[in-house]
């Protein structure tokens, strides 16, 4: 696929389109500009510009992937975050990709580590709101299952399967569903947080390809996840992530020896 004569990966016109459309669907719901959105989405994208032109002496070319970091970062910061908040997490994202690399390939998922590294400065949380629940004649509903289209795109389903899978399991026999049961399963499957799944888990540079270790990849973050959140750890899931993506680091560098 071409747009103004360049190359493009549908996994990044599906990205920018489905997030968009749960960011403008979420707001609305909520009764919110979600202006920290747009702004990660700008500045993580002219800093991928800046970089691509001044530092790499690259003709200009549409920044999606930049695109796409900044709308995961206003998507799973708060939606009433600072502005310099914004600013550290999509300026740190955007630098590790280019300059934190292994084989010409970034080793943290950017979004993740500038969330991680901004989120604790100002004491806030990680909300997911675009992740949100929503009641509709009474039945609440999730819309974020639609992101599995992301998985598909990205060749990385049997790692966000996997990842799902074990977490509903390990939830249940740790007695964190209220009993064995299909209501309990129900609740928990409602309750997975599809947007980490789909679009973060998977993210290409920083995950397996080959389907058995997209398995494994997916089984080993699902017991730490549980793990971290039993424990209470704070940002349990982007401090998962990261965990995996040194897993992938190591496997890269020694796993084919």
């Amino acid at each position: 696929m071409k747009i103004l004569n360049q190359p493009v990966s549908a996994m990044y016109i599906w990205a920018i389109a489905l997030l968009s459309v749960l960011a403008a669907i979420s707001s609305y719901a909520l009764h919110a500009l979600p202006l920290p959105l747009i702004l990660a989405v700008a500045i993580a994208g002219i800093i991928e510009i800046l970089i691509r032109k001044l530092y790499l002496k690259h003709a200009f070319k549409i920044p999606y992937s930049g695109l796409i970091t900044g709308l995961i970062i206003g998507s799973v910061a708060p939606i009433n975050a600072p502005l310099p908040l914004i600013l550290i997490a999509s300026v740190i994202a955007v630098v590790s990709k280019f300059f934190i690399q292994f084989k010409n390939s970034n080793i943290f998922n950017p979004a993740t580590l500038g969330l991680v590294i901004a989120l604790p400065i100002f004491g806030l949380g990680d909300e997911w709101w675009v992740a949100s629940n929503y009641n509709i004649y009474g039945i609440a509903i999730t819309l974020t299952p639609i992101l599995i289209i992301l998985a598909y795109e990205a060749r990385r389903l049997p790692t966000a399967l996997s990842f799902i899978g074990a977490s509903v399991m390990l939830a249940l026999v740790m007695g964190m569903g209220s009993q064995l049961s299909l209501t309990a399963i129900a609740a928990l499957l409602f309750g997975i947080n599809y947007f980490f799944a789909f679009v973060m888990l998977v993210e290409p540079k920083t995950s397996p390809h080959n389907n058995y270790a997209q398995v494994a990849y997916g089984l080993s973050l699902a017991v730490l996840y549980i793990a971290f959140a039993l424990l209470r750890m704070p940002y349990p899931l982007l401090v998962v992530l990261l965990i995996g993506n040194l897993f992938y680091l190591l496997y890269r560098k020694y796993g084919k020896r």
